[in-house]
């Protein structure tokens, strides 16, 4: 950056005259447009540094777009030095400026680089983590066991791994299969809440989203260290129990279906066997019944 030429329509008008000013700004022009970190410099306490130690303590200079605005000075001393002291300061603030740019450049590449690797490494450890089963609970009905796959890697915080990152969070897991309304029940109930007191993770919770079981208030050292291990279990506990009170479920429904058919069966029959064929008239006692009623004026006409 330097400047290339002055801007004579800018000038006072009576410059080089018995009654100009001795001092006015002059406009000079830079060569390409200023960075915002040589703008600041132009306009700061670096510039005046600068023009004091080279003896101009009077002169100020301000950007104002594509110009530079130096204040109290004259042609005569641009002339005699003042002009490449500017441009010495022009080069120094831009190779300032320029090498600022470069450092900014290289540690913004450097934190993106660190970023890329604690990236990878906390999605290799949330990969690590396995959801095993206890093998003492394999024995169970023939239901599809409720596990856990991953960790989705995506929804942990993205302060992990960093000076700044939480203590504690929320680890989101996929199910091997969604869950059935009862293991959903059971997930959220006490039976598993107290398995996971019982192991001492009582700061803990637990809750379904979608296909995803929200592991609250943990981490993946925490994970690691033996609660993935025991949701593994507890999973495989609440599949074992949901299957056998689906199984009841089941078994108690067949057995009202099968009393309401056997109900169903009976009312039939019965309403089979009921006949309204009685005869109307004479019996060898004397009237029916219904002749009677007929004779105690009852109206009937003699119809079926």
């Amino acid at each position: 950056m330097g400047l290339s030429h002055i801007l004579t329509s800018l000038l006072p008008a009576t410059v080089h005259t018995d009654g100009g000013p001795e001092r006015y700004m002059i406009n000079a022009v830079f060569t390409r447009r200023p960075s915002g970190g040589e703008i600041l410099a132009l306009n700061g306490p670096e510039a005046r540094a600068w023009l004091d130690r080279a003896g101009y303590p009077q002169v100020t200079t301000r950007v104002s777009d594509r110009r530079l605005e130096i204040a109290n000075t004259s042609l005569e001393e641009l002339q005699a030095g003042l002009g490449s002291v500017l441009g010495r300061l022009l080069a120094e603030i831009s190779a300032s400026d320029a090498a600022r740019l470069e450092t900014l450049a290289r540690n913004l590449d450097g934190a993106e680089q660190y970023e890329a690797k604690r990236w990878e490494e906390v999605r290799a450890r949330a990969g690590a983590i396995q959801f095993a089963e206890s093998v003492e609970s394999a024995a169970r009905p023939i239901a599809t066991p409720l596990g856990l796959t991953h960790i989705v890697a995506g929804l942990l915080p993205a302060t992990l791994a960093t000076d700044s990152g939480p203590g504690s969070y929320a680890v989101a897991a996929e199910f091997t299969r969604p869950p059935t309304r009862t293991e959903l029940a059971m997930i959220s109930g006490a039976a598993a809440r107290a398995r996971l007191d019982a192991a001492g993770y009582n700061a803990t919770k637990l809750a379904v989203r979608d296909r995803l079981l929200e592991i609250r208030d943990t981490s993946l050292d925490e994970l690691e260290s033996g609660l993935a291990r025991v949701l593994g279990m507890v999973l495989a506990e609440i599949t074992e129990a949901a299957s056998a009170a689906d199984a009841l479920m089941v078994a108690e429904a067949e057995k009202l279906a099968a009393a309401e058919r056997e109900r169903e069966r009976y009312v039939a029959q019965a309403v089979a066997a009921v006949r309204f064929d009685a005869v109307i008239g004479q019996t060898a006692d004397g009237p029916t019944g219904v002749d009677a009623w007929e004779d105690e004026g009852g109206g009937f006409d003699g119809r079926r």
